[in-house]
């Protein structure tokens, strides 16, 4: 075991792809876990299913993140798990919950523009805020941002603003944080296989992969892997930094000449 044996770790956008593997990892790293989800009740349970076959506890909580109370639903989630709980300690949060690529500048509207910012950079912004107050000194917040901040992708200006946004936010945070010895840092994923079905489409993975200096495209394993490290002791000097797990995708487009759509690809 690596960790406090009750160290615990809050992980928003837990009930499957990227969020469902960090939980996991986290189990396996001896961290308990209070995971967020959505909807998507049966998936949520699958990740505390898995956490505790690691011999961890875990709590799953339904919140909407676009909406004030879904933040207090979380933090109070967090809350009752270390009154229950009372030699547990709060270590950690992963920003990982996000609406997904799109609208595009043409067509995105007022209410798209601003579901997009509450959930990608209000939320986090409020959960780091209040979660940190929190923490005990070590602790450390990891965001999940996205290489389509680094090229342009103008069908996905509002997902890519937000991302921008929230790698904003890992910056300017990590000052005011650090005077209490908390770290924040963002990891970086390029196109990373979540189950979604256009994984599947050979065209489309085709595409995604043309992104990557290194070709193919990321297991959430590997996500999870730089999300562990950021959450460790391994990185107790590192914080306001960006860790890149894109396979090179923010280097520049090293594909075909055309870029593609992968709405079309669906």
């Amino acid at each position: 075991m690596t960790v406090e044996p009750k160290a615990l770790v809050a992980v928003t956008g837990a009930s499957g792809g990227i969020g469902q593997s960090i939980c996991i990892a986290l189990a396996r790293e001896g961290y308990d876990v209070v995971g967020q989800y959505r909807s998507h009740p049966s998936d949520a349970e699958v990740t505390r299913k898995a956490v505790e076959a690691e011999g961890r506890r875990c709590s799953v909580i339904a919140a909407d993140l676009e909406e004030p109370a879904g933040l207090r639903s979380v933090c109070d989630a967090v809350d009752q798990y270390l009154a229950t709980h009372g030699d547990a300690v709060l270590h950690g949060l992963v920003n990982n919950a996000a609406l997904l690529l799109g609208p595009g500048f043409e067509s995105a509207g007022e209410e798209d523009f601003d579901r997009y910012m509450a959930v990608n950079v209000r939320a986090p912004f409020i959960l780091s805020q209040q979660l940190s107050r929190r923490m005990r000194q070590g602790g450390s917040i990891v965001n999940i941002s996205s290489a389509g901040t680094a090229f342009s992708s103008p069908g996905d200006i509002v997902y890519a603003m937000s991302k921008s946004a929230l790698e904003a936010l890992t910056f300017h945070a990590a000052e005011a944080l650090g005077a209490r010895k908390i770290r924040i840092n963002t990891v970086v994923p390029g196109f990373t296989d979540n189950g979604h079905p256009l994984f599947s489409n050979p065209d489309a993975r085709d595409h995604m992969s043309s992104y990557a200096a290194l070709g193919d495209v990321a297991d959430p394993a590997v996500v999870a892997d730089a999300v562990i490290f950021l959450l460790s002791r391994r990185s107790t000097r590192t914080t306001g930094s960006i860790l890149d797990v894109s396979g090179g995708s923010r280097l520049g487009y090293r594909g075909a000449s055309t870029k593609l759509s992968l709405r079309g690809l669906s």
